[in-house]
């Protein structure tokens, strides 16, 4: 708190411009600290209602009734989808059938109607040569949508038409080997028939549309990364441009009818291997064969929704096929921000929250914004739960911020805690120069004494930021019977600073998230939710209710830690899935 007279110029963080603040009537001005990404598209809205969705078993079943209960409008943008994935169960309705039922009208005999349509908008991320590793839309083929061949309807055409490998009923198998071709995967007959169906017919209120970057929009990306790391970063420039996805997750229901409005950020796929419980089983029969997942969404009302909508609007007439089946009505485009304040209000909603974006067809780089506000603003703890921990600059700004700290007397103790996966082959570089940026390269010893022998002009720095800096590293592993035990996949988005703070949604914490690829996250300085957040995903990781105390957690973690390694040298089953990072892989050098 600050009390004086006249009139002064106070730089509040180095991310953001300098305030000035009038003090002329010695009255008390009390000074906060900024968590909104000032140059980010959209700007904070009050009055918000944001419900924490851990997990795949309460993401969709909330998605799944969001969507049964709609009366206006269905809005889906994703990375993936799958028609045949059932968002409840066991033995619930698929999401085809679903959003056909919602899509197609209710007759009587006599012609008239029980049930009025809801128009429903798909709109998924689609690139052909990306979609030979990675088959993102299960039944959709390689180029088109609903041809019934390689070209077409690629899950499950009733010929293969020459194109591709396909099995002897016809179904072409591109893309088998990965675990997001859950149809294939899975060996799942009955789900293949049912994408070769659903593709090849959609109601008339039903549109599905796919989208990619352009020619025009990929050199755009690689003209931004070239202003940025200049000539010497060209072999790194052309891979991201060249690689660079759509991978927004955003469901919007009802936005014409504010009373009804719901919407979701979300870090979950329309996949059906995004289904796992809180309790990630070993083996688990619901989750159709695949390992268990730990990941998180949110469902959101408020003012907010204004934002989503503009989002998924531009989005979809940026993707416009010339067909045209559904247009915009007038109700939808009547709405203003403030429609949704009383509706999220009479529910409880208080928070103010902001939607922010890596749009490069419109250089929005909101999240990488609020990324580093909050990480300069953290001063007690942060907390990472991220499928990628390897954008190097954010470890060098919780270096640069704890610097500046001591220097001004700040001696306080600070605790980064991070779950996430040992690095596939195309990130272990960046992971590796992350964990060494924080002092932990040794947790990848193979990397690391590769780099060991190499000149360190960081040494001396790097020791003295990280004095007094508490890091744990963890990945998470479910165990099953006779010592067997198996990684839960971390696809988590999620950033927590000082029970203040956090942002969920798209985000990876790599290079593609924060400034190629489109990503969608929201931002809340949000002290109860905050604290929600951490208090479930830590009991579920630790298998206890955390405290507040940061010191009394970090020694817990280094504990269950410790337990876990002895218990796996044992082959006993774990106490909770929390154990250390540890990657002793060697690199191999490819685009992040």
């Amino acid at each position: 708190m600050a009390q004086a007279t006249g009139r002064r110029t106070m730089a509040l963080t180095d991310t953001t411009a300098h305030a000035d603040i009038a003090l002329n009537s010695q009255r008390e001005v009390r000074l906060t600290m900024p968590w909104f990404a000032e140059n980010s598209k959209y700007p904070p809205r009050p009055t918000n209602l944001i419900e924490p969705l851990v997990n795949g078993e309460r993401a969709f079943a909330a998605v799944h009734e969001a969507i049964a209960n709609a009366r206006t409008s269905i809005d889906i943008i994703s990375w993936g989808f799958d028609p045949s994935m059932r968002l409840i169960r066991p033995g619930g309705e698929r999401l085809g059938d679903l959003l056909r039922r919602k899509a197609d009208k209710f007759a009587r005999n006599d012609g008239t109607f029980l049930e009025p349509s809801v128009p429903v908008r798909i709109l998924i991320w689609k690139n052909a040569i990306a979609n030979m590793g990675e088959n993102n839309i299960i039944g959709d083929g390689l180029i088109g949508s609903g041809g019934g061949t390689a070209l077409g309807s690629g899950v499950g055409g009733l010929e293969s038409a020459g194109g591709g490998a396909a099995t002897d009923d016809g179904f072409n198998a591109y893309g088998d080997n990965h675990l997001n071709s859950a149809a294939v995967r899975a060996l799942d007959d009955e789900a293949r028939a049912f994408n070769r169906a659903w593709f090849r017919y959609q109601p008339l209120d039903m549109e599905f549309r796919t989208r990619d970057f352009s020619f025009y929009d990929r050199a755009a990306i690689a003209d931004q990364q070239r202003a940025q790391s200049g000539m010497a970063g060209a072999s790194r420039t052309g891979a991201l441009a060249a690689f660079a996805s759509h991978h927004q997750k955003v469901i919007l229901i009802d936005y014409e009818s504010p009373d009804d409005a719901i919407g979701f950020v979300m870090g979950h796929n329309l996949l059906r291997n995004y289904w796992d419980t809180d309790s990630h089983e070993y083996q688990s029969t619901v989750r159709d064969g695949f390992a268990p997942w730990q990941d998180l969404s949110c469902r959101v009302r408020g003012p907010v929704l204004f934002d989503l909508n503009e989002n998924f609007m531009t989005a979809w007439d940026r993707a416009d096929t010339g067909r045209n089946k559904m247009s915009w009505s007038e109700a939808r485009r009547a709405r203003r921000a403030e429609d949704f304040i009383a509706p999220a209000q009479r529910r409880g909603g208080a928070t103010l929250a902001q939607i922010c974006r890596t749009q490069p067809q419109e250089n929005d780089k909101g999240i990488l914004a609020a990324y580093r506000l909050a990480l300069a603003n953290a001063r007690n703890y942060v907390y990472f739960e991220n499928q990628y921990f390897r954008y190097r600059q954010f470890a060098e700004l919780l270096r640069t911020t704890r610097r500046r700290l001591k220097a001004a007397g700040w001696r306080r103790d600070f605790h980064i805690f991070v779950v996430t996966n040992t690095p596939d082959d195309h990130g272990r570089v960046n992971t590796y120069d992350m964990l060494a940026a924080l002092g932990q390269g040794q947790m990848m010893p193979a990397m690391h004494k590769n780099a060991s022998g190499q000149r360190d002009p960081d040494s001396a720095l790097r020791t003295a930021d990280l004095e007094g800096v508490n890091i744990h590293v963890c990945t998470l592993l479910a165990s099953g019977r006779g010592g067997q035990y198996k990684n839960i996949y971390v696809h988590s988005k999620l950033l927590l600073v000082d029970d203040v703070f956090f942002t969920l949604g798209s985000a990876n914490i790599n290079t593609r998230s924060m400034e190629t690829d489109s990503e969608l996250n929201i931002a809340a300085p949000a002290p109860a939710l905050t604290r929600q957040w951490r208090e479930h995903l830590w009991r579920i990781h630790t298998g206890a209710a955390p405290g507040e105390d940061m010191e009394t957690e970090f020694d817990r973690w280094e504990r269950m830690i410790k337990a876990n390694a002895s218990d796996r040298k044992l082959g006993a089953a774990l106490a909770a899935p929390l154990v250390e990072f540890f990657d002793n892989e060697d690199a191999w050098l490819a685009p992040d």
